[in-house]
């Protein structure tokens, strides 16, 4: 017999696979037991709706992607320049999952507000350490007279005005050159190596 937390993650799993080879308003709670082997009590003992597991495969997604940007920003082995095209990198491939894995277009507004939310606070914290910590090292200065966490804030929704503008979005939009260009023309502008 599966444990608590086994029954569980397998749930997620499937609900993950599921959601994202179906999305959200395609996938039925009835093929994420068929894919998990659970009976639907199993389902309903974990969540207690399909928004819910939903919500929870989203959390997970968030989850990866801080732990992502973390490794990138805590690395004291990287420079500037490096940190800043690794975290760029990680915001192209992310937005472009989050369009094709979590199809983002179509979930309701609410949540999709939310995810957006929930990824620039994710980055917040770890950019102001290794920003603190390059401007120690005298590897970095801004142009901006500002503390660290305000900089941090900055460069976060800058690159979210600079990913978003005009409407832009898709994986497509994700993928182009004209984005990459335009975020680290951004970030040299605010930051000097």
């Amino acid at each position: 017999m599966a444990k608590r937390g086994e029954t569980r993650e397998t749930i997620l799993q499937a609900a993950t696979k599921a959601f994202f080879e179906n999305g959200f308003e395609k996938t039925s709670v009835k093929m994420i037991l068929e894919e998990a082997h659970i009976v639907t009590g199993s389902f309903y003992h974990f969540f207690p709706s399909k928004e819910d597991l939903f919500e929870a495969v989203v959390e997970a997604f968030l989850q990866q992607y801080a732990q992502r940007v973390r490794s990138i920003l805590d690395d004291e082995a990287l420079d500037a320049k490096q940190i800043a095209e690794k975290v760029l990198e990680e915001l192209k491939t992310s937005g472009e999952k989050y369009y094709t894995e979590l199809q983002g277009d179509k979930l309701h507004w609410t949540i999709q507000l939310a995810l957006h939310e929930m990824t620039l606070q994710a980055m917040e914290e770890p950019l102001t350490r290794a920003l603190s910590r390059l401007k120690e090292n005298e590897k970095i200065k801004s142009c901006l007279d500002v503390d660290d966490k305000t900089l941090a804030r900055i460069l976060i929704k800058g690159s979210e005005a600079v990913i978003h503008h005009e409407d832009n979005t898709g994986a497509e939009w994700f993928r182009s050159e004209k984005l990459n260009d335009n975020l680290i023309r951004f970030w040299n502008r605010i930051i000097e190596v």
